[in-house]
């Protein structure tokens, strides 16, 4: 009995550690895992381990809890390889020192879609939170345009992130944690204005960009009738005069207010039918005007043309004077004839004329009255025929000399008359 116990115990003993090391082995395998396979959008993780002292077990819930988020599943793969040897220092029996090596995957169950905007204070959004993985999550803006002042304001433009359009909403699949933002672009108001009121519109007003840069042009140099305008001056911006010229530029980076400035002009007609007139033309809106006419020279002897006054809009009676214009004008220089000189130059022609008419009858009465008749004469002796032609000639000439005395003067009574010599007889 003894020896059948010697005999058989050692191969009993075999058997037993046989039995002992299968059940190590058995018990020391890790507990199968849920999958085999990577899943979608998780992330891989590496463990190595050695253990000695006692047989470690694979615990899945370890890792799930321990590396992986509260909202994920885990999956991985586990590899396990023992090494049973015996050493009394530690404990006095057998045991195995075994190596681990797991690759393991943590994946969500659920991911958190962000919803939000650029500025990131205007809170014009909805949609965003958590989602099952796979699922669809609609999102959108509340308001497409905040206003935040009565000139500034901003405008929906698009989505950026993980998902791009111009629409306000839209839809995406939620397959990992995702982050979708509004755009919003700042925009200024530019407020054009003319003055006065009656001036041509200048187009341009409204919302720009900020940033961008904003044209307007006025509605015309020139306006109105021959009589009363309005001319472009030069534009007015946030009330300063920086320019004149016709089209302006202006950098909206904040609200501007332009206001295109006309003046109001009148014009001033001077008219005369003598002389030169000056001073027509157009006149700023309450400006003095100075107007003047010249004194013609008059083409008729004696005659003077004289300035009688200005008439219309004006009343005066000097050549030059001043006109307020605070509306179109129209002023006349009337005159009046002067004859004095004429009317003179006559009185002393006709005066003349009837002391020269005066003084010839004077003279001719004076000699009418120095002229007496002859004393009768005796008859005289027939004359010869030679002393009949020289009595005859000179008998036609004392009749010739007669005419001549009788035609100059009139014999008057007081003078005495001129004894004739007596003729001498043969």
């Amino acid at each position: 009995m003894i020896n059948m116990a010697r005999e058989y115990l050692p191969k009993l003993a075999i058997a037993i550690l046989a039995v002992s090391v299968a059940l190590i082995i058995v018990s020391a395998q890790p507990t199968p895992v849920a999958a085999l396979s990577n899943p979608q959008n998780s992330t891989e993780y590496h463990h190595h381990y050695w253990w000695g002292y006692y047989n470690y077990y694979y615990y899945p819930s370890y890792y799930s809890s321990s590396y992986c988020p509260s909202n994920s599943n885990y999956y991985g793969y586990p590899y396990y390889y023992g090494y049973p040897y015996y050493s009394s220092y530690y404990y006095p029996s057998w045991y195995y020192s075994s190596y681990y090596y797991s690759t393991y995957y943590c994946s969500p169950t659920s991911y958190t879609l962000t919803v939000a905007t650029d500025p990131s204070n205007l809170g014009t959004v909805t949609g965003g939170g958590s989602y099952t993985s796979g699922s669809s999550a609609s999102f959108s803006v509340t308001q497409s345009t905040v206003q935040v002042s009565p000139n500034t304001r901003y405008v929906f433009e698009n989505w950026s992130g993980d998902y791009t359009g111009s629409g306000t909403s839209a839809t995406v699949t939620v397959n990992n944690a995702m982050t979708v933002t509004a755009e919003y672009q700042l925009q200024y108001y530019l407020t054009v204005n003319v003055q006065p009121q009656n001036a041509p519109s200048a187009q341009g007003s409204g919302w720009y960009n900020a940033g961008t840069t904003a044209t307007v042009q006025n509605g015309g140099q020139t306006v109105g009738d021959s009589s009363s305008r309005l001319v472009f001056q030069g534009w007015s911006v946030d009330g300063q005069t920086p320019q004149s010229s016709s089209t302006m530029s202006v950098v909206m980076n904040s609200p501007h207010n332009l206001t295109a400035i006309y003046g109001q002009q009148y014009y001033l007609n001077v008219q005369s039918d003598q002389g030169v007139t000056s001073g027509s033309g157009w006149y700023d809106a309450g400006s003095t005007a100075q107007i003047y006419v010249s004194t013609p020279v008059s083409t008729t002897y004696g005659v003077n043309i004289i300035f009688n006054g200005w008439q219309g809009d004006v009343q005066s009676s000097s050549q030059s004077t001043t006109v307020l214009m605070d509306g179109p004008k129209n002023v006349v220089a009337t005159w009046q004839t002067d004859s004095t000189v004429l009317y003179l130059t006559i009185a002393a022609v006709i005066v003349a004329a009837l002391l020269i008419v005066a003084g010839v009858i004077a003279f001719l009465a004076r000699g009418r009255g120095n002229t007496q008749a002859p004393p009768p004469q005796p008859p005289a002796p027939a004359p010869t025929a030679a002393q009949n032609n020289v009595q005859h000639d000179a008998t036609n000439n004392t009749h010739t000399t007669h005419r001549i005395e009788h035609h100059r003067r009139k014999p008057t009574t007081e003078e005495p008359a001129q004894p004739t010599e007596p003729t001498a007889t043969a």
